[in-house]
């Protein structure tokens, strides 16, 4: 994809608005895109997502306050677009009528359970859908989770806020490159800027509270499915989501969790037993027996297999394991464990009412059709990886 010379671009327009967190900070300006834009005194609005500006707040925290913002930058409107107003978790219509141009600088994880993935398709709907004659500019990251594909493709049944209806767990693509698919499946026609990834000069920033690092990234998209249960997932710890347990695991350390004959042995990931106390979230201050995943193949390592054979394996040791009860989305009755896995073949693997091989050629089938569907409107020389499931 041809590089533009955005300042070019930029001068000319009378009306932006920025979609951003902290990860659209730049190590060569030293600046937030948001800090940089409003110099040119073209930035109008910012578009906040979940999190808040700074992934200060964490997961399912409407945050209707944006005042804190105001004294960062000059005379700009700061918009939370998860808050607990507007139940459509996009801007408005007078909003966008407003702006010539859309700039979109969010660090995603590859993964569709991130929520980052909808508010930017939900924007771009938004625009088609109102007919918009706006530019829409992505400032591209490198994907932290790799070129990997992961699951199946979720369905209209299934789909929701945390589960965009045609993505896969694992997507393998750039923010980038999610936006030229989302144009195209939108039929958009407005224009649309893709800012190329520049590796020297990215940083990865922690995208939101319990995404810290990019060994994080590496296991999310298998182990975000612990929210469905009554085990911590590690929120409110050092390790959110490459460690998880509960007070009631009690048999943790009598396993021999890296031998080969071990049901859920992976020659990607070592598994260690600990016990770790959140600080907040499920068994705050209560000591949890659990174990800590070490991917130390994270190319090879398929997370998403993983995780339902260990979500499988644990249920059938613990009987205190319950799914999570109660509502986990607004206006969605179905329990998070459904909305997170997406898939009744796979929801019946953890309920042991399918077997293995079968969940392993709807994988396979999955993960080859979406890498199929996607590779047209890929921008990198890089291709999707469909990688070995055991």
């Amino acid at each position: 994809m041809k590089k533009v010379p955005l300042y070019k671009l930029i001068k000319k327009k009378e009306a932006i608005g920025l979609l951003c967190n902290q990860s659209g900070w730049h190590k060569r300006t030293g600046k937030y895109s948001f800090q940089s834009l409003a110099d040119t005194g073209k930035l109008k609005k910012v578009f906040i997502p979940e999190h808040g500006l700074f992934g200060e707040w964490q997961d399912q925290v409407k945050v209707d306050d944006t005042s804190a913002y105001k004294n960062l930058t000059g005379n700009i409107e700061w918009i939370s677009l998860y808050n607990s107003v507007s139940h459509s978790l996009t801007a408005s219509a007078s909003q966008l009528r407003e702006l010539d141009t859309l700039i979109i600088d969010i660090q995603d994880t590859g993964c569709r359970y991130y929520t980052y993935t909808s508010t930017a398709w939900l924007l771009l709907k938004k625009i088609t859908d109102l007919g918009l004659n706006i530019t829409v500019i992505v400032f591209d990251k490198p994907n932290p989770a790799g070129r990997q594909v992961e699951g199946t493709r979720i369905k209209e049944g299934y789909a929701s806020f945390i589960g965009l209806e045609g993505l896969p767990h694992r997507h393998g693509l750039t923010i980038g490159e999610l936006c030229v698919y989302f144009k195209n499946r939108l039929q958009g026609k407005w224009q649309l800027i893709v800012d190329a990834v520049n590796k020297k000069e990215f940083v990865f920033i922690p995208p939101s509270p319990n995404i810290p690092t990019l060994s994080t990234c590496a296991v999310y998209s298998g182990q975000c499915l612990w929210e469905g249960t009554n085990i911590s997932e590690g929120r409110g710890t050092t390790l959110p989501f490459e460690t998880i347990g509960a007070p009631f695991l009690n048999w943790v350390f009598t396993d021999d969790w890296n031998n080969s004959r071990h049901p859920v042995y992976n020659r990607n990931c070592y598994i260690r037993p600990l016990l770790f106390i959140p600080v907040f979230h499920k068994f705050a201050g209560e000591i949890c027996r659990g174990i800590h995943l070490l991917v130390h193949r994270k190319e090879k390592y398929h997370s998403l297999s993983h995780s339902l054979q260990l979500i499988k394996y644990i249920k059938k040791r613990s009987p205190a394991f319950e799914w999570r009860q109660g509502s986990y989305e607004a206006f969605n009755d179905k329990k998070a464990i459904e909305l997170l896995i997406g898939d009744q073949l796979l929801l019946d693997y953890t309920e042991n009412k399918t077997r293995w091989k079968e969940v392993k050629l709807r994988l396979e089938g999955e993960e080859e059709g979406w890498i199929k569907e996607v590779s047209p409107f890929l921008i990198y020389k890089s291709p999707l990886q469909k990688l070995k499931i055991k």
